[in-house]
């Protein structure tokens, strides 16, 4: 080994920068006529060159990214390393300007597709008859694929005209864009139907995107093979050639090859079997009936050896999974016949299919994908162990099982045109989910949770600068996927309810079931939606007649961000002041103007609270004057229907804290997410939110689980921004003295069996478990070591707090207990619960090996991966341990875990809360322009990390001191305030 270099004397990147002094060398030249150059002088040359080459190398050294221990360049900084040729190419940078979109000249009606998987090399083979309509004169035929083989020699296009002759071709490539072409000698004819045959090998791949290969023991251990389909968004081309674009619905005939220990699903039921022998091996061929016409990335097929749930239900809901979990889908086998026979009331139109299939498949990218007639879930999304599940794993199974049922309507019924209205059908099932889950679970009260939820996760990102609209231009893979965000998701889902609230829920309704019926085995775009409900409104006199849902929408659909109005009372003469702007998190000043529906009430009226019909409107305007009854106090946007936050003059605030708890719970959360977003803006003053929460806190006997929730959700930015200065310690006395009866009330008697009871305690005890000389710590590592002596087991709704606490607070044995615990448990929620504690741990060696897992450690599933980095970075000790390691890895990362599910850009997004310096900063922009080449589909969420850490470095310069001086200040009398 080399001995360790004293780099101590060299000089620094900025000595160099700055040498005003620096040495200067001349060529003496003799009188004579050659040149002459002294001995000492060539020595000293000798010295130059040499000290040339250490200064270059020095400056490569402090220009490059450095890490300490002696660490290797990070293969992240070696362009395209440990990437294939063809990965390379599909992940440069140049992507962004590629165009995958096809040409409109044809289009397909009917696939006809046999589709035989290889367990053993992991490849595919198939063939495929594809009947085309010319929609004009054309001799060219242009289709998707991606990593498929297409045999040239079994390409045939001939008419569908009996006794057809096969048209000639001229050429046929792979082009760019993931397409192949067809060059044909002759023109198709406009109206006319062609047919396009074909043979094709692919690959089962291990990333879970189009037709992939998973693996799993059984409770025997014996290793079981699975094959199964995420085709959304444009994976389909992985599969089988195809024209991969929601707007080219056809009908499919599929038959599949398995094993005949196997079994295969699709979307529609199984009609017949065939056996056939291929390299002398015997293949059951399972065939389907043709399909409803629908979009190519709803297409779904498994081979596998789950199996069918036995339990009543409405006759076309079935549930699958492995046979050893098969007792843990009741729960959603019980609740889908109720989801789904809601929403057939309430469009109006059955669900069109004979049956639906709903799959628990052992790995999958996304919590759930909608297929039509096949619904595919990760086993966490859909799989209810009483005895080790928890009441938030039932949440999810509810809630996630509904927002794929609502997909059938909104998605598959009705599919967007293209992937710039992703929001057409993901914000609509993140709203309807509600409608569901209330409908079957009652008690939940599940719509209140929106504001915590849809909302705050949607404005969390749509305050940035780097935010976009939700409905902007995608042309390529790379860019549609990052379409599938909390832009898409959750912002769609709260401008949809602001529509239901100003437009009314009849009016909303019928709008829906007029706009699907229209379109109903077809596409739309936002522009037909908005028309169906403009139609409504106008006959129900909502809307004046040059009033437009399209005038209004559009503000809130074709740019980013939200607004912030700002509320100021002229109380002597009875006038309400009211402008608008686009809120940011660094306050940045801009005139942006939305139509903005302004619920309204005050102290004095005969308060209705669920009355959230706008009583005044901003249209586009930036500034309105109205004339209101004024007493105590006033509010606007009632219940949060609004997409924006309202801040008022200081007279309303200090009111709105003095009858904080004279107002319902909703309102409470709405407001002290509102002050604490002004705040940390640098709006308002941090007295304000800081009295309203410690007044709630104080007087909440009750404990009302939302706005507790909301105000802890908030009080956590401080602490991880405030954890590593000296006013952390002020923090703590302040949210342990206004919380301290609270604190005391929630104990772990986890014995009524009450969704919001449950939901109360865990997020108390999770707050109450932070102080290390807690009660909570105590018990919870009382109940640990139970359960490693005498595997005493914690009760399931307690052990995401006592795992994570006590891995917190033990040593290395704690956390190899709960590792090999997470080893040998098949319960998929248990298996959550453990990856997330074994994140948990102070040790930052422990860190450092759990994140390492997740290149070197099969047990680790890919769906997994951010969830495991999340666990990490988000602990004060572990943000940078989890970021060395993603600059270290990047290009393994990238390899090993695709692109498919924005596995990266979560990483990348679960570092920028825990970032809060000029140094972090500068290591993160420098990070990023290091991969530029291959930064595949993490560009938006770099940009959004890096905003975020940019906010949190201004917040740290102009609210520091003032948060600090005010705890001080308060000190004594946090429970008075």
């Amino acid at each position: 080994m080399v001995g360790k270099v004293d780099y101590s004397s060299v000089p620094t990147t900025v000595d160099l920068e700055n040498n005003s002094n620096q040495k200067k060398y001349t060529i003496n030249r003799s009188s004579g006529k050659g040149l002459v150059i002294s001995k000492p002088l060539c020595v000293l040359m000798a010295i130059g060159a040499l000290l040339l080459a250490v200064l270059v190398g020095l400056i490569v050294f402090f220009l490059v990214p450095r890490y300490c221990n002696g660490e290797e360049t990070p293969e992240a900084l070696v362009k395209n390393q440990g990437i294939s040729e063809a990965t390379s190419t599909a992940l440069s940078i140049e992507d962004d300007s590629v165009d995958e979109r096809l040409p409109r000249s044809i289009e397909p009606t009917h696939y006809r597709m046999q589709i035989a998987p290889n367990f053993y090399n992991s490849t595919t083979s198939g063939a495929e008859t594809i009947t085309l309509k010319a929609i004009e004169d054309t001799n060219l035929i242009i289709f998707h694929v991606n990593n498929i083989t297409i045999d040239k020699h079994s390409v045939i296009v001939k008419s569908t005209k009996f006794d057809s002759k096969p048209i000639e071709i001229n050429d046929q490539d792979y082009i760019q864009g993931q397409k192949y072409r067809i060059h044909l000698n002759e023109q198709l004819k406009k109206g006319e139907e062609y047919q396009l045959d074909m043979k094709f090998n692919g690959e089962l791949n291990k990333h879970l995107q189009g037709f992939y290969r998973s693996q799993y023991n059984d409770r025997l251990g014996n290793e079981r093979y699975t094959a199964s389909t995420q085709f959304s968004p444009t994976d389909a081309r992985r599969a089988f050639p195809c024209f991969d674009e929601p707007s080219f619905k056809a009908k499919f005939t599929i038959s599949l090859a398995r094993p005949s220990n196997m079994t295969t699903l699709s979307n529609m039921p199984l009609t017949t079997t065939v056996q056939a022998v291929e390299q002398n091996e015997t293949l059951s061929w399972d065939h389907y009936p043709e399909t409803p016409k629908m979009s190519t990335y709803l297409v779904a097929f498994i081979v596998s050896n789950l199996k069918p749930l036995s339990i009543n239900t409405n006759g076309i809901i079935k549930v699958w999974a492995r046979e050893e979990f098969l007792p843990y889908a009741r729960y959603a086998a019980e609740i889908a016949p109720q989801i789904l026979d809601y929403f057939e009331k309430y469009f109006g139109i059955l669900y069109p299919l004979p049956k639906m299939d709903i799959v628990a498949v052992p790995e999958f990218g996304f919590s759930a994908m909608e297929n039509w007639g096949l619904i595919t879930f990760r086993e966490s999304s859909l799989l209810f162990d009483p005895s080790s599940s928890t009441n938030e794993d039932m949440r999810t199974i509810a809630t996630v099982l509904s927002h794929e049922i609502a997909h059938q309507w909104f998605g598959n019924l009705v599919t967007p045109k293209w992937w710039n209205d992703l929001w057409l059908k993901e914000g609509f099932a993140s709203y309807l989910q509600y409608f569901g889950v209330n409908y079957t679970e009652p008690k939940w009260k599940i719509a209140d949770e929106f504001i915590a939820t849809e909302t705050q996760k949607a404005m969390n990102i749509d305050a940035l600068e780097s935010s976009r609209p939700i409905s902007f231009e995608v042309k390529n893979s790379r860019q549609i996927r990052q379409a599938f965000d909390d832009i898409s998701y959750s912002k769609g889902a709260a401008i949809i309810r602001m529509m239901n609230h100003f437009l009314g829920e009849e009016v909303f309704k019928n709008g829906l079931i007029n706009f699907l019926k229209k379109h109903q085995n077809g596409n739309a775009d936002r522009q037909d939606l908005f028309t169906s409900l403009t139609t409504e409104a106008h006959d129900a006199g909502v809307l004046l007649q040059n009033e437009t849902v399209k005038h209004i929408m559009d503000t809130w659909t074709e740019k980013p961000g939200f607004p912030l109005v700002t509320a100021r009372a002229d109380y002597e003469n009875k006038r309400l002041h009211i402008t608008q702007r686009r809120f940011y998190l660094n306050d940045k000043e801009e005139r942006s103007s939305w139509w903005v529906p302004l619920s309204f009430t005050t102290s004095n009226e005969a308060i209705d609270f669920s009355d959230t019909r706008p009583k005044f409107w901003l249209r586009g305007e930036y500034e309105i004057v109205e004339e209101v009854d004024l007493d105590e106090w006033y509010l606007l946007n009632l219940n949060q229907t609004g997409y924006f936050i309202v801040n008022y003059d200081e007279k309303n605030w200090k009111s709105l804290i003095d009858h904080i708890m004279d107002l319902p719970p909703i309102i409470r959360a709405q407001l002290i997410s509102d002050s604490m977003e002004l705040a940390r803006a640098n709006v308002l003053d941090y007295d304000i939110p800081l009295r309203m929460i410690a007044r709630m806190a104080v007087q909440d006997r009750s404990i009302m689980f939302v706005p507790t929730l909301i105000a802890f959700k908030k009080l956590k930015f401080l602490s991880d921004i405030l954890s590593a200065t000296p006013a952390f310690g002020h923090f703590e006395e302040y949210h342990r003295a206004i919380f301290k009866s609270t604190y005391m009330m929630v104990t772990f008697d986890d014995v009524i069996d009450d969704y919001i009871t449950r939901r109360i305690r865990q997020t108390v005890l999770e707050w109450s478990c932070m102080s290390p000389d807690s009660t909570c710590v105590h018990q919870s590592r009382s109940r640990f070591r139970q359960l490693m002596i005498n595997n005493h087991g914690v009760e399931p709704n307690l052990r995401g707090v006592v795992y994570c606490t006590a891995v917190r607070e033990g040593t290395e044995i704690e956390w190899d207990f709960a590792y090999q615990r997470y080893l040998e448990t098949q319960t998929p929620s248990e298996k959550n619960m453990l990856l997330d504690a074994l994140g948990c741990t102070k040790l930052s060696w422990l860190l450092s090996r759990y994140v390492k897992k997740l290149l070197d450690d099969p047990s680790i599933r890919i769906q997994d991966a951010d969830r495991v980095f999340e666990s990490v970075a988000k602990n004060r000790v572990g943000t940078q341990i989890a970021f060395d390691f993603l600059r270290k890895n990047w290009n393994e990362l990238l390899n090993h875990y695709g692109d498919g599910f924005n596995i990266l850009a979560k990483m990348i997004k679960a570092l920028a809360p825990h970032m809060n310096t000029e140094f972090q900063l500068s290591e993160l922009e420098r990070f990023k322009n290091s991969i530029k080449t291959n930064i595949s589909t993490t560009a938006s969420a770099f940009e959004s990390a890096i905003e975020t850490v940019k906010s949190n470095v201004d917040w740290m310069k102009k609210n520091y001191n003032q948060v600090e001086q005010w705890f001080i200040k308060n000190k004594e009398r946090f429970v008075f305030l």
